[in-house]
């Protein structure tokens, strides 16, 4: 990471952390269709020095919910996609428990980034 990264950047990339998938009013059915059609579902990042909800662009190619019933609203879901903090091209990666919400995420500075400060 160069110098120039954001203190949230830093924080959020530098190891995997607690996460939580979508709003909670959102049904398992709403949450299958802003994966599947709309491409998009916001994550919350927990941390001690508190939350930041970011709305991650999926990859249809890298996003995984065939181990998901969405009707049952139970299984896991692998999410992978793409966001910009602080203008940082980011990495999104995450598994969650469809029934919680709740799993481990990560973000890390899109080769883009590292390839445009070289």
């Amino acid at each position: 990471m160069s110098d120039r990264t954001s203190p949230p950047v830093t924080r959020l990339s530098a190891a995997d952390s607690p996460v939580v998938l979508g709003d909670a009013r959102l049904s398992a059915a709403e949450l299958h269709t802003r994966i599947t059609r709309l491409r998009t579902v916001p994550l919350t990042f927990e941390g001690p020095r508190g939350d930041t909800t970011l709305d991650v662009a999926l990859d249809p190619d890298r996003t995984a919910v065939d181990d998901a019933d969405f009707t049952a609203g139970t299984g896991r879901l692998h999410l992978e996609g793409e966001l910009t903090l602080d203008e940082t091209p980011l990495r999104c990666t995450a598994d969650v428990d469809l029934a919680t919400r709740r799993g481990t995420g990560r973000l890390r500075v899109s080769r883009r980034s590292t390839q445009e400060t070289v």
